[in-house]
């Protein structure tokens, strides 16, 4: 019993956690992949352009592809035809696009590494240095140093400061 119930609860887990599949989209969702094409390198759903006809042209495109049943990758594919790939506001993840969704998270393992490579470096040398100051004996001339500071210290305890 205990374990039926157990498969009941990860199966609604696994049933609640999938994505929900949404085969109606709206203008809004398609014209937030595609630039605007006017100039203003603005995704179509943000083009603030008051008159912007490029946009009211290309937002009544999608009105009536989705209409007519088409799907969002069909309607977005057709701009791709017409517009070529700048028409996309983020590029494909294939081919020698993929790179510019890589690239960010190389390059930032490749500094963290780097910088993991220095401190480890730097606190190796300075380990290696203080070892080697500790082990150094003081010359002859610093020890006299030394007797002079002291004799400073004990004459300024001496008359108090002022």
């Amino acid at each position: 019993m205990r374990k039926i119930r157990l498969i009941i609860l990860m199966a609604v887990a696994w049933l609640a956690l999938m994505p929900a599949v949404a085969y109606a989209q709206t203008t809004s969702e398609i014209a937030k992949q595609l630039i605007c094409q006017c100039g203003c390198t603005a995704v179509l759903d943000n083009c603030t352009h008051e008159e912007c006809s490029t946009r009211d042209q290309m937002l009544s495109v999608i009105r009536a592809r989705l209409d007519k049943g088409q799907s969002g990758e069909e309607i977005v594919a057709f701009f791709v035809t017409q517009y070529g790939e700048k028409v996309l506001s983020s590029p494909p993840k294939r081919g020698f696009n993929l790179t510019a969704w890589i690239m960010p998270f190389v390059a930032i393992l490749a500094g963290g590494a780097i910088v993991y490579v220095l401190i480890h470096r730097w606190v190796r040398q300075g380990k290696h240095v203080t070892a080697e100051a500790a082990s150094v004996d003081l010359p002859q001339d610093e020890s006299e140093y030394e007797r002079r500071l002291a004799d400073e210290l004990k004459d300024f305890k001496m008359r108090g400061f002022r």
